[in-house]
């Protein structure tokens, strides 16, 4: 079976999530016009990566239009659901505070579209708030989106990891893919722009500190996989998966994402403090760039193993009903 539309949807979705976090930062950083004009330019990651995610989610339902109608019917008994309603929510909320960013009417790059940046001009002072609550509804989908994963029926995916690899796709991805959008607009257009540097120093912060996390995370996913589970079939099912992840078919998948989401971001990283300390943009932006495409490379093997190295209860089952 294959798990690409489960690996676009989580990543692309999570993505998203920070790449609005990334905006609500510029917005702070942003002191005037010049500032805020260079920063619009992120604002066009959110919603498209939103976008390729939930095209990847209905890509694998039979009856998509269908599937839409009736994802937020069970509420009250279902996670799925949940989590399909806090995406929307949240999708809604980004696309309010995106189109406050490209209609601005004095420097959006879609102000010269007629009616629009008439109207958004009076919810303009309310930017900063919508992005703020979109940011909480962000996080809010990730918990609920977890949730839904962690099922008794997927032992690999019912850990205290689990929540933890979306945060880090949520910053690490999601902050450096705004980051990396400025950086090219940047080396394309070689605008000075002094909020940028700060931008990008705390773009650094995050990512280091997410991959530190996901270092972690690593770790307590392999021990927590070796543990003894609540019954002889979560045991199974686990051991299985780590049998998957380290000796199996996602091995190679497994330790190259080590080496390029984790290794060569990190080395990425650490390159990158020198020409910020020396404000040397041009290669600060270079970097970011590269930082960028090693950490979504890694977050795309990473959930590539989640979903594809996980063994359920169903198929060791029948193994455990044989030694009764």
């Amino acid at each position: 079976m294959s798990h690409t539309a489960y690996v676009v949807f989580t990543v692309f979705s999570q993505m998203a999530v920070g790449a609005l976090i990334a905006m609500v930062i510029a917005d702070f950083l942003a002191k005037g016009k010049e500032d805020a004009k260079f920063f619009e330019t992120g604002a066009w990651v959110c919603v498209p990566v939103a976008v390729i995610g939930l095209i990847a989610m209905l890509s694998h339902e039979a009856r998509p239009i269908q599937a839409m109608m009736t994802m937020n019917a069970n509420l009250a008994t279902s996670w799925l659901s949940r989590e399909s309603l806090a995406l929307t929510v949240f999708v809604v909320l980004a696309v309010i505070y995106t189109v406050l960013w490209l209609f601005e009417p004095e420097y959006g790059s879609l102000k010269g579209i007629p009616v629009i940046p008439k109207i958004a001009k009076f919810f303009m002072p309310l930017r900063k708030v919508v992005g703020i609550l979109g940011a909480v509804m962000g996080f809010a989908y990730l918990g609920i989106g977890a949730k839904a994963y962690m099922m008794p029926t997927m032992p690999s995916w019912n850990l205290d990891t689990t929540p933890l690899f979306f945060l880090v796709t949520t910053l690490l991805v999601g902050v450096t893919a705004v980051a990396a959008v400025l950086s090219a607009k940047y080396m394309l257009k070689k605008e000075t722009v002094e909020r940028f540097a700060n931008f990008l120093w705390a773009t650094w912060g995050i990512a280091l500190v997410m991959v530190i996390v996901l270092l972690f995370t690593l770790f307590a996913n392999i021990s927590a996989l070796q543990q003894v589970g609540v019954t002889e079939a979560t045991t199974l099912a686990q051991a299985g998966t780590l049998e998957n992840m380290l000796h199996g078919d996602y091995t190679a998948l497994f330790y190259a994402r080590v080496v390029i989401g984790v290794i060569l971001t990190l080395v990425c990283l650490t390159a990158l403090v020198l020409p910020l300390k020396k404000k040397d943009i041009s290669k600060a932006s270079a970097l970011t760039l590269a930082v960028f495409l090693c950490a979504l490379i890694g977050e795309l093997l990473g959930r590539a193993v989640f979903f594809g190295a996980n063994v359920s209860l169903g198929e060791v089952m029948p193994y455990v009903l044989s030694t009764i």
